[in-house]
């Protein structure tokens, strides 16, 4: 059913969560695992435009630089858990739009589901802000498990999309 997850981090606690969950799905039906960190551009150069371009330039080279750093070192937790537990891992790390990044590698990978951390922003914070689970969630075709920390005594529960429909 599941013979290929992808889970995508971007190194924080909601998404090491996710990738425990994605594993436990991946033992379960023997699936291989794919971790992606997705750099994102969008949010990350986008204050340097007006900067000359030879010290934007500089500081773009060292943001991208940390990032890859931190996509490596979130990836790599990933991989550790996997290996731990059996599971086929492999590693990528991209530079785009996290949302449309992940769904476009999901579906290049033809992954069965896509697995990830989410934050739980409600009301006019997820309307400003906008959710990379979110927009997964509303855009993929392919099924999505967020893994969220739920506040109170339920402790943590998955929401599972069935993937959109067209």
């Amino acid at each position: 059913m599941f013979e290929r997850i992808l889970i995508a981090t971007d190194g924080s606690l909601h998404s090491e969560r996710a990738a425990e969950a994605g594993i436990e799905m991946a033992k379960l039906y023997g699936s291989a695992v794919t971790a992606l960190f997705v750099v994102d551009i969008g949010k990350e150069y986008g204050p340097l435009g007006d900067l000359i371009s030879k010290v934007a330039d500089d500081l773009i080279a060292g943001i991208r630089s940390n990032l890859q750093n931190q996509g490596g070192e979130a990836t790599k937790r990933v991989e550790v858990m996997a290996e731990k537990a059996g599971i086929a891992v492999t590693r990528k790390i991209t530079e785009g739009y996290p949302a449309e990044d992940i769904i476009r590698i999901a579906k290049e990978g033809d992954m069965n589901l896509i697995v990830m951390g989410g934050i739980g922003v409600t009301g006019l914070e997820r309307f400003l802000l906008g959710s990379v689970a979110d927009k997964v969630v509303r855009s993929s075709n392919i099924p999505v498990l967020v893994v969220r920390k739920k506040q109170g005594p339920v402790g943590t529960y998955w929401n599972v999309s069935p993937g959109a429909r067209h």
